[in-house]
This record gives C-alpha cells, structure tokens and sequence, in this order.
C-alpha cells in the first residue's frame, strides 16, 4: 500500500483563468519536485493559456501543462484489484482454484485481446452443484474434453482433446452389458471400470466417449474399436463415485457466467456518481474498464472507504475560488504563494510558503537555490518570464529587490535580456 501511494501522481496546478506565473510556476515546480523526489509530479493548468503565455512557453519549446477542469476523485484514484482475466471456456473446477488463490468472490472473462466477456461469481459455481441434476448438463455447456481430461487428471488414451462433448448425457455404467443396451444412447459419456464387456458394449452402441476409472489399462482391441467407431477414451485413477462427482467440474464457466446486464465501471468514472450505483447492488465485486473498454481489474464497496482523492500542490494562489473545481475531494500537499491569504480549507497539515514578494516564480527560483539544483535554461527561461510578466518589467509596486535579483540571475542563465529581449516579447503588439 505504502508502495502505490508513492507512485501516485500528484498535480501542481495554478488557478482558473492561468497567467504566466500561474502556468510557469507549476511547470518548474513541477520540475523541482521530480529532481528532488524520484517520484510523479506533473503539472496541470485550470483553464485556458492566453497569448502571452503561450509565446513564452513556445520561445522556450516547452508544451503547455495538461488542461484539468476538475480534480474530483475517480476510479483510477482507487486501489483497483487487478484480478486476473480468463478464458471463457476455463473448468469451474480451475476457476474455483483462482479464487481460493486471489482471494476473490469474482473472476471476469475476457476475450484474447481484452474485452469484458462475462463474471463468474464463487455463487454461480455453488449453484452448478446444487442446483444442477441434469445428467445432459456437460453436452449442454459445450465441454471440450480438455476439461475433463484435466479435472479427472486423465490421460487422453483415443481421440482429440481439443474436441468438444456436445451431445448426449453422462451416465455410469454399472449393470451387466445386457442392461447397459437399454439405457446409453448414442452420444453419451459413460463412466465404466475394467470390464471389457462394458467398455466394447458402450462403443458399440455409438457412445460419444468412455471414461476408464481406477487406472485401469485400455485393450489393443478396445482402441483399435474406438478409433473405427468414433469414440473418445480415456482414463482416470479415480474410482467411478469419484469421477462421476468430478466430472461437472469440467463444465465451462460461460455456461453458468453472467453476460447480460453487467454493471461496469470506467476509470474515468467519479466516485460520487458510482457509489450510489454500488449501493443500490448486492454485487460483491463490480469490473473496471480502460480508456478503450478493455477490462483492467476490479474494485468493492470497500475500495471506496480507502478511497484517496488526488494529490495536489497549489502554487500562485491560496483562495477557494480561484482553484480548479473538485479541489476540496482532493489531497492538497503544498501551497506556495505570494498573494494574501486566502479561503483554501485542507483535511492534515500541508507544506505552506507563502512570502511577500512579487512572483511567485521568485519562490520557487529560491527554493532551486535552497536544494543546490541546477537550474536549467528552458526553466530559467520561463522562471524569468513570469517574474518580468508579474512585476511588470519591475514597475509593479509589489515587486521586491529578491523578484529583481531572480529576474536577472535568470535571465544569465537563460541567456536573454530582460530589458531588450524578453519584456517586448511578452506585450500583446509583439505577438
């Protein structure tokens, strides 16, 4: 858990209606923070970039931050269970494994290149026991004797494992081979011993397939016969009860899978427009889909609980109004600012620089120099701008001789000219 919360990305955003220090300032912090911690900080702008801003960002060939209209908590900010999808003609038998394994109620069913085919609940598969008592039930599902092969741990002795029992009902052969003639049909699955009597009498009145419990060895006769009449044998070491308990385990779990109706969920999804949906069902486990509406994982009622909004830093203001929509869901970490205080409410304690100076770019140029990290030209190059933008050329009676310090040091590093080169550039008549 420690681990996903440290790879969580966290928003360094600016206010609405962004100007050159809002939109630079998050950029470079953005930048700082990634130098300083490894970990995902990315910065984000909460409306659209006006002209002036948008030439600094060019002439440093540097692209505009991501636009984030609000930052309420969706599906992606949860822990989402990756349960693993599988195929849909997967044994009940392998799928109740896989839940004992991840320790889920649920198992999805996807196609080979990942789209929701159905569930499978750990009630769908108590059902099939308890519930079932048609003996035509495994031809009914479409079986592939894979399955059963597997589920008897049988060896395939005649026949294809890729083929499919498709037709008939299963049955035990237990009366003499007399009595066997009034009671298989052709297509049928017969679970048989030894004898050799029943084994011939099975395939010669036309069964699908016989089982061969105990072991016990198949006769050159008896697969020579099976081979001319078109019949499956194969053998398993357990005793008959056993098998003929086992053997509806091979069942496909798409024959008992729900495919109609599923409730899904998107990444994009907000959590306040899903939980009332999760509430109102008595589903365990509902599946979560991608972009492209490809299954991704799955995630509970309980996911919700633990449900942390996204991670934010503030920087250029510190007033509700002025932040991007969704703000009070969210984790605010840091707010750095050069203006008044203002409304912003957070549920802990945060990282608050807020200093009288003119920029708030000149903040986080100090903050470069306090960390002993370089600063870059492209950086430098924007850091300046949004100095030169917000104390107007230093004519702005809130700005300070640290804002004119910055500007200039920057702009060294930058290789401009604060008063030839950059101020002209960021007037509207030079656009």
């Amino acid at each position: 858990m420690e681990e996903n919360r440290r790879n969580r990305k966290t928003i360094v955003i600016g206010h609405k209606n962004p100007d050159t220090d809002s939109i630079c300032s998050a950029v470079c912090y953005a930048n700082l923070k990634r130098l300083l911690t490894k970990e995902d900080y990315q910065p984000g702008r909460a409306g659209r970039v006006n002209e002036e801003t948008q030439f600094v960002l060019n002439y440093f060939g540097v692209e505009a931050p991501e636009l984030i209209e609000n930052v309420k908590t969706q599906v992606m900010d949860i822990e989402i269970r990756e349960t693993r999808g599988v195929k849909k003609n997967l044994s009940l038998k392998n799928g109740w494994n896989l839940m004992q394994e991840a320790n889920a109620v649920t198992i999805p069913a996807v196609t080979d290149d990942g789209m929701l085919e159905g569930l499978i609940t750990v009630g769908d598969i108590a059902k099939s026991y308890m519930n079932v008592y048609d003996s035509s039930i495994l031809s009914k599902a479409n079986t592939q004797y894979a399955n059963i092969v597997e589920t008897l741990e049988g060896n395939m002795v005649v026949g294809d494992v890729s083929d499919y029992f498709n037709n008939g009902k299963v049955l035990i052969a237990a009366a003499n081979p007399d009595m066997m003639e009034y009671y298989i049909a052709k297509g049928d699955l017969v679970i048989l011993g030894n004898r050799y009597e029943s084994q011939l009498c099975a395939i010669e009145m036309e069964a699908a397939c016989i089982i061969v419990c105990e072991g016990a060895a198949v006769s050159m006769t008896i697969k020579k016969l099976a081979q001319e009449r078109g019949c499956v044998v194969m053998t398993t070491p357990y005793d008959t009860y056993t098998a003929a308990r086992l053997v509806n385990q091979s069942i496909p779990i798409s024959y008992f899978m729900k495919t109609d109706g599923l409730i899904t969920f998107e990444v994009e999804d907000y959590i306040d427009d899903i939980k009332d949906v999760m509430a109102s069902k008595r589903h365990r486990d509902f599946p979560v889909l991608d972009k492209n509406g490809k299954y991704k994982g799955m995630i509970s009622r309980r996911n919700l609980l633990g449900a942390k909004g996204k991670r934010l830093i503030l920087v250029d203001h510190n007033e509700r109004s002025q932040a991007v929509e969704g703000m009070e869901s969210a984790e605010v970490l840091e707010i750095i600012d050069h203006h008044r205080l203002g409304t912003v409410e957070t549920i802990a304690p945060v990282f608050f620089r807020n200093q009288p100076v003119g920029c708030t770019a000149t903040i986080i140029y100090q903050m470069y120099q306090e960390n002993h990290v370089e600063i870059e030209p492209k950086i430098a190059g924007l850091l300046c701008s949004a100095i030169i933008s917000d104390t107007l050329l230093f004519r702005s009676p809130t700005c300070t001789e640290a804002d004119k310090r910055a500007a200039l040091n920057l702009a060294d590093i930058a290789g401009i000219e604060v008063e030839n080169t950059l101020h002209p550039c960021l007037q509207q008549e030079a656009i």
